[in-house]
């Protein structure tokens, strides 16, 4: 039997449908920070982002165990809009992102591991939360050696094709430490925990991701038409 060229798109769009969201990896350098209390879960190694065609997943790596040590603090800035708080954040910490700051996701490995996203509008206010009313589902996991963050982007007025600066922080168990950790800053961001850090963020572009059905839509459609060619061609 002759092989059909028909075959060759249809099973390239099998191939497409299949194909899992690829994520946008951004490093950050080791031991670029001030303290080693903690033993490197303060310390961000690399940050994964991933976009379904939903949400936002954010995985921050680190040098050390959130697991074994839990007090860490692990934040988004977000930058997805003109104007915003170019000085600070929902959890009011010393902590800003200079290009204006719209959403702010705060997290917390301890107590159970909770998040919280806060949103702008000349002042801060909680929008979702893990322990509460959460419409942007945001939500907290982790690992011997990372905490990722989830949440869906459209409650923060965006859509696929939409361009975001972020930021990403760890900080410590105080409610006025600053950003001992940045990912956007390749060296130490502050010298001692109170001290206030604002940098500019890093650039992500929200791919277009189909949703799960028209995945299977396209699999099954592509299915039916590579079993006419082949019935066409025995």
């Amino acid at each position: 039997m002759k092989t059909n060229h028909l075959l060759v798109p249809v099973l390239a769009a099998l191939g497409l449908a299949a194909l899992p969201a690829s994520a946008t990896i951004y490093s950050d350098p080791t031991g670029d920070v001030f303290t080693g209390a903690g033993g490197g879960i303060l310390d961000i190694t690399s940050v994964e982002v991933t976009s379904g065609a939903t949400d936002l997943n954010f995985k921050i790596n680190l040098a050390g165990d959130p697991v074994a040590t839990d007090w860490g603090k692990y934040m988004i800035g977000l930058d997805t809009a003109p104007g915003g708080d170019t000085a600070g954040n929902g959890w009011a910490r010393p902590i800003g992102l200079s290009s204006g700051m719209d959403y702010w996701v705060g997290s917390w490995a301890d107590s159970g591991n909770g998040a919280e996203i806060w949103k702008y509008t000349g002042s801060w206010g909680l929008q979702s939360a893990t322990y509460g009313a959460n419409p942007d589902l945001v939500n907290i996991s982790k690992t011997t050696s990372s905490v990722t963050l989830n949440f869906q982007f459209a409650g923060l007025g965006l859509a696929p094709g939409s361009t975001i600066l972020f930021d990403v922080y760890t900080s410590g168990g105080g409610a006025t430490d600053g950003a001992v950790d940045s990912l956007a800053n390749p060296t130490p961001t502050i010298s001692d925990w109170g001290n206030y850090y604002s940098g500019p963020g890093v650039s992500y572009t929200i791919p277009v991701v189909p949703e799960p059905a028209t995945c299977v839509l396209l699999g099954l459609g592509s299915l039916v038409l590579v079993r006419r060619v082949l019935r066409r061609n025995a």
